[in-house]
This record gives structure tokens, C-alpha cells and sequence, in this order.
């Protein structure tokens, strides 16, 4: 089966018809597995206390890191997914984007926020300053006094990272070819690293666009705009789970073995072969579909913009009682994932969901408002 068309618009009648292009699959089990191990990989990097507690070294859980890594390929993968099945303007492709990202992201910020002016002493090192509120709400980096480009929700640098992407992605959507949108989005990250590279840009906003990491977003394009087309034997299939595992041992070993790598080398490279292997386990029959894992999927979102306040109230406990040794450790590590479980599935299905239904229904009751105003009045009606 194959698609009519690609994701442009209307056919331009001085041009010949672009190749058709197989439809998309549907179903992708997988990916939202790995969406909910990146969440909690990320968890790792914020309890390093803890791993101080039970006598191991401080650096011992950056591996963690590498989950947003994985994140990032898979938006990258994503939007050619979703948009290759659901072809989409410009415009509708960014509200529709911003509607996802940011009312939870902003409420959480805006939280935060009061926090930093009604109780400061909860918080290590953000305070309320209204030009770093609007940077944060605006997805723009922000240069800290301490020298860090974080926003008031620090784990919110990501998403800097992905409304860029979008930006770049939307310019792509603009032309008719699909492939040659993806290609353009591509070349712009790429042509910024290089740039990076070559430059070494000193102001904030330079650093923060150039770096070699951007590239996982194209390695996901370059994955979705290929996978319609993949297919994969049970064996090859196998295989690549293989390497796939023997990636992510890598991921959590590079920090030992290359302290100072470069990222995209030592985590996003590997994350671009462990979502190719996921994807061809997927078409091969072989997909994590338990329900409890698509739930930590759905609420990955939500687990990655709540679970440093979970982590910070487990170790603040811990500190004021005194904890020491492995077993309490270990304890309290079992006890930070599932609080960081617990309050991330409680985000996504009572704020998020709600919010992001409320927001479609706005929308709806606007589209058929504005479809109502442009029925021409019949001057024969009563």
C-alpha cells in the first residue's frame, strides 16, 4: 500500500507528480518504551547524591544524561512520522507543537517561579528575575549569573533545544517535497554546527545553537524519512537488537571510558542505533505493548519536568536524617523512582491531559465558529 502524495500542498500542475511514498506504520510500541527509559535514565543524573551515600563516586550516574539523547532522536524521528501522516502547514505544525510542549512546561515554570519569590531558601540557585521568566517562557536561552544557559525550570534547556527544532522543521514543511523539507531542516543543523565549529562563538545564544548535539534531531529525520521503507528479516532484526543493547552498555560505560567525549560521539550516536534497533524488532513482531510501560511512555513528558522535585525532596530528607551507607541508599533510590513514577503519571493524566483536551476543544469551538462566519447570510431567512 502507498501513499497519494507527499506532505505538500497543493500539486503545482508545471511540475510532475512527486514518487508515492509508502504509508507509514502505525503502530510504535517501542518508541514509547524508550521514551519512558530516557525519562528515568534522567532521574540517575539528579540522585548522584545518593550515590555519594552509599560510598560510590559522584560521577557514576552520568550516564543518565544520554536519556535526553534519546529523546531527541526520537523527536526527530517523530516529526517525520507524525507529519508524514498527518501532512500539516507551517503554522498548524507549530501550534500544534506548542500546544503539546508548553502549558504544562509553563505552569511548572510559573510554579516555580513563586516558589523563588515567596520561599527562596527551597531553591539552590534560581531567583526571580522577569527577564529570565520571559526567556523561559519565551524557549530562548538564558545565561545564568553562575554562568550556566538554563532557564527557571533547568531541565527545560531540552526544550530550547526542541522548539529550535521545530522552527527548523517548519521551514522544511514549506516545501512541496517532504524528503527535500527534511534535507533542508538537516543541512540547517548541520550547517550550524560547522559553523560552531569553525567559529567558536562566545555569546550564549551562539554556544548554545551550534553544539554538535542539534545533529540528533537530524539523525531521527534521516531514520523516519528512511523507515517507511525499511524492512527487516526476523534475524536481521534480532541482530540489531543485539547492537542496540551493546549501545546502550556503551552509553552507560562512555562516561568512564571518554570523561570528556564528545557528547553526540558517545551518546547520540548510539541512541540513533538503539531507536533503529527498537524500530526493527517493532516490524519484526517484537514490541513492549505492557500497559504500564506505554503509561510511563505517555507520562515520560510529565516524568522529565517533575522528577528533579521528587529527587531534591528525597535527598533533603535524607541529609536532615543522617543516611549513610548502601542499603538506605539503595532504599531511597527505589523510593525517588517510584515517587518520580507516581507524580509524573499524576501530572500527565490530571494536568496535562485536561489542559491539552480543554485546548483542542477551544480549538474546535473556534474552527466552527469561524466555518459558521463564512456561510454567507441567506437574506430570505426569517
Amino acid at each position: 500500500m502507498r501513499a497519494d502524495v507527499t506532505a505538500g500542498s497543493e500539486a503545482d500542475p508545471f511540475l510532475p507528480d512527486p514518487p508515492a511514498e509508502p504509508a507509514p506504520r502505525a503502530a510504535l510500541w517501542n518508541i514509547q518504551a524508550l521514551r519512558a527509559l530516557a525519562a528515568l535514565m534522567v532521574v540517575f543524573v539528579h540522585i548522584q547524591a545518593l550515590a555519594v551515600m552509599a560510598g560510590l563516586s559522584a560521577g557514576v550516574f552520568e550516564f543518565g544524561n544520554a536519556g535526553v539523547d534519546i529523546f531527541f532522536v526520537i523527536s526527530g524521528f517523530i516529526m517525520v512520522f507524525t507529519t508524514a501522516r498527518r501532512p500539516m502547514g507551517s503554522i498548524a505544525f507549530l501550534l500544534a507543537r506548542l500546544q503539546r510542549i508548553a502549558p504544562l512546561y509553563w505552569s511548572i515554570t510559573l510554579a516555580v517561579f513563586a516558589v523563588a519569590i515567596l520561599a527562596p531558601q527551597l531553591l539552590q540557585t534560581t531567583r526571580p528575575d522577569s527577564q529570565h521568566l520571559l526567556a523561559s517562557l519565551l524557549f530562548l536561552p538564558f545565561q545564568r549569573t553562575d554562568g550556566s544557559t538554563r532557564p527557571v525550570v533547568f531541565v527545560g534547556w531540552t526544550l530550547n533545544y526542541e522548539m529550535a527544532f521545530y522552527v527548523l522543521f517548519a521551514m522544511g514543511l514549506m516545501l512541496r517535497r517532504r524528503a527535500m523539507g527534511v534535507l533542508l531542516a538537516f543541512g540547517a543543523l548541520l550547517a550550524l554546527v560547522v559553523w560552531g565549529q569553525w567559529a567558536r562563538p562566545t555569546s550564549a545564544a551562539g554556544a548554545f545553537y551550534s553544539t554538535p548535539m542539534i545533529l540528533e534531531f537530524g539523525l531521527g529525520m534521516l531514520l523516519g524519512l528512511a523507515w517507511p521503507r525499511m524492512t527487516f528479516s526476523r534475524s536481521a532484526a534480532m541482530l540489531l537488537g543485539l547492537a542496540g543493547a551493546g549501545a546502550f552498555l556503551f552509553i552507560l560505560a562512555a562516561p568512564a571510558l571518554f570523561p570528556n567525549g564528545e557528547r553526540f560521539l558517545s551518546f547520540g550516536l548510539p541512541a540513533f542505533l538503539i531507536l533503529t534497533a527498537a524500530l526493527a524488532l517493532e516490524q519484526a513482531g517484537f514490541s513492549l505493548a505492557w500497559p504500564w510501560v506505554r503509561r510511563l511512555g505517555n507520562a515520560s513528558y510529565a516524568i522529565y519536568l517533575s522528577h528533579f522535585f521528587v529527587a531534591q525532596a528525597v535527598i533533603l530528607a535524607a541529609r536532615k536524617l543522617a543516611l549513610h551507607g548502601p542499603g538506605p541508599a539503595l532504599g531511597l533510590g527505589l523510593l525517588t523512582f517510584a515517587g518520580v513514577a507516581a507524580v509524573g503519571l499524576g501530572l500527565h493524566y490530571g494536568l496535562e491531559q485536561p489542559m491539552d483536551a480543554a485546548l483542542r476543544a477551544l480549538g474546535r469551538d473556534r474552527a466552527h465558529k469561524a466555518r459558521q462566519l463564512a456561510v454567507p447570510a441567506n437574506p430570505y431567512s426569517s
